[in-house]
């Protein structure tokens, strides 16, 4: 198992596995030498869809958009909770002949193909691929806001608060407490919170051994997933079911504690994944529906909602009987 360090927790985002392979993008909008392909997004999956738009038109104008550079390191290593550190690096994408834009696109006008970005600048295209990555959903959880977030790290989505989590477990004491919170819905990675127990859980074993790990699943994905890591852990994992629990009414983000319909429960450290849905840029520009994720045909990963768009990433979920118009 890899070890619980800078290389791993500490530089990561929550992103692993399968999540890490993307498909060559379909080609759905025709143009010749004088394309103008657009990637919103420079994580993982919008540099891959990059650099796969790249080999399949080599003679397109490329140029791809991220509000945050540093989704553009190179890969620092892998973790059993990350995997592959962030996107393919400048340099591979300045390799590939593909222009990069530090700026974030604000709204999409389909009609005309012109994108909006925040700067005021406005980019043109004649073919789109939107990577929205993932954002938090708001639960009406009282207490819970950006500062109680601090206090609880999701180490979710970007850098930060994987750093904040990750010292939080180094300084906590030994017999201390690590508690993992799994949302209801949708998630990005869903067996990544399973994947993380067991990464701490070895952590601990080595460093902090009168400490345990607490998976409280509001996913309701069963004890048995945890379970069978626990039995990895020397009993260092415990489950709560959230079903049991009940929902989470307010969280007293100081004191560490988490107050459900039925009972609550402390811990030293506490690792608050919220619930998620797509990113803000899926929302404004039409292709999120009503339960915050991308609809997309099967195959194609073209959206459902806005026809002219290939959606990369996690945001996105097939539809077996979507047909794109």
């Amino acid at each position: 198992m890899p070890e619980f360090s800078r290389r791993h927790l500490l530089l990561a985002g929550a992103a692993f596995g399968a999540a890490c392979a993307l498909p060559a993008m379909p080609a759905i909008l025709k143009g010749g030498a004088a394309e103008r392909v657009l990637v919103v997004g420079g994580g993982k999956a919008g540099a891959a869809a990059a650099l796969a738009e790249r080999s399949t038109r080599p003679d397109a104008g490329l140029l791809l958009v991220e509000r945050d550079p540093t989704q553009l390191r190179p890969a620092a290593g892998e973790s059993l909770v990350a995997g592959p550190a962030r996107g393919a690096g400048f340099a591979r994408l300045h390799a590939a002949g593909i222009e990069v834009a530090v700026d974030e696109i604000r709204d999409i006008d389909w009609v005309n193909g012109r994108a909006g970005a925040i700067s005021g600048r406005v980019f043109g295209f004649d073919r789109i691929v939107v990577a929205p990555g993932i954002s938090g959903r708001d639960e009406g959880i009282a207490g819970y806001d950006g500062d109680a977030a601090d206090f609880l790290p999701h180490g979710w989505f970007g850098t930060a608060s994987t750093r904040r989590l990750a010292a939080q477990i180094r300084a906590m004491a030994d017999g201390g407490t690590v508690l993992i919170r799994i949302p209801a819905g949708r998630m990005r990675f869903a067996d990544g919170p399973f994947a993380r127990a067991a990464e701490i859980a070895a952590y601990l074993g080595r460093n902090k051994p009168a400490s345990k790990v607490l998976v409280l699943d509001h996913g309701d994905t069963g004890a048995g997933r945890a379970q069978r890591i626990a039995g990895n852990s020397d009993g260092r994992i415990e489950y709560i079911s959230g079903r049991e629990f009940g929902a989470i009414e307010r969280v007293d983000a100081a004191g560490r504690v988490l107050f459900g319909v039925h009972g609550q429960v402390r811990a030293d450290v506490i690792n608050f994944i919220p619930a998620q849905k797509a990113g803000e840029i899926a929302e404004r520009a039409g292709l999120a529906d009503a339960t915050g994720w991308c609809p997309a045909d099967a195959g194609r990963k073209v959206s459902c909602l806005q026809p002219r768009a290939i959606l990369a990433g996690d945001a996105a979920f097939e539809r077996e009987d979507a047909i794109a118009s």
